[in-house]
């Protein structure tokens, strides 16, 4: 009897795991920055939080707890680093008014690991070495970017690459386009030019989820254009997913990153 309960379990655990992990890269959680606002006056701290969710909700969407989240930090339009203090369980904030006028970039990375699947549910940080009868491990790294003006746009950070295993950088400041015009972005994989898709929405474009309003492949150089077809907070999305490098450790490696804007 014992021996078949677990057969259950494992049965039943793997199955739970088949929904999260083995669909599309778009059917997973997604995770990006909500700024709560895009525009600030001078003399204003920065506010945001950090979102993980099925589909692009603006505001709101599962917000991710303090404890889900490993760093956040701003940039200044000049590329100086301009800290980030919590406020209250889901929001960050610019430890001090922003000054300088300009496109400033604000920076998310959640706990990124591993997480197994066993008959006992989710196991995070433990490998497929690290326990017993293991349905299925992943590895995780994901990283999230927002830009937003204080002023007029200027300055160069929203082009900044920051090292992320993968990373979506703007060759236009977004805040100097209008609806109707095309960003070009260019995408990075451990510092190389990615040949991937870029999925992009806005919010009230669909609330079902990983329903994207644009997607693009990039080129042998990792750019792609994105028509902003319309006004409002934008969402950019790419995903790369492979099998893990030893299968003894865990079966799979996923990155994620994401980029918010607002356009005119």
């Amino acid at each position: 009897m014992k021996i078949i309960s677990r057969k259950v379990a494992l049965t039943l655990a793997s199955a739970v795991w088949l929904l999260a992990v083995h669909v599309p890269a778009g059917h997973a959680h997604d995770m990006w920055i909500n700024m709560q606002d895009y525009a600030l006056g001078k003399s204003k701290p920065a506010v945001l939080s950090v979102a993980s969710a099925h589909h692009f909700v603006v505001p709101g969407g599962d917000l991710m707890a303090r404890a889900q989240v490993d760093k956040v930090v701003f940039y200044s339009p000049d590329g100086k680093e301009v800290p980030a203090a919590p406020r209250g369980d889901t929001e960050y904030q610019s430890k001090s008014p922003l000054e300088a006028p300009g496109t400033y970039m604000a920076v998310a990375v959640p706990q990124n690991g591993f997480v197994s699947l066993t008959p006992e549910g989710r196991q995070r940080g433990k490998t497929k070495k690290d326990l017993k009868d293991v349905v299925e491990c992943r590895y995780s790294e994901k990283s999230a970017k927002a830009l937003f003006t204080v002023g007029a746009p200027g300055g160069s950070a929203f082009s900044r690459p920051l090292g992320h295993k993968l990373e979506i950088i703007p060759l236009k400041d977004p805040a100097t386009l209008k609806a109707g015009e095309d960003l070009p972005v260019k995408v990075l994989f451990k510092g190389q030019p990615a040949r991937t898709y870029v999925y992009g929405t806005y919010a009230g474009f669909s609330n079902e989820s990983s329903v994207f309003a644009y997607t693009v492949q990039t080129d042998k150089e990792g750019i792609a254009k994105v028509k902003l077809i319309k006004p409002g907070t934008w969402l950019l999305l790419v995903k790369q997913e492979m099998p893990y490098p030893d299968a003894t450790v865990c079966d799979t490696l996923a990155y994620a990153a994401a980029l918010t804007f607002q356009v005119r």
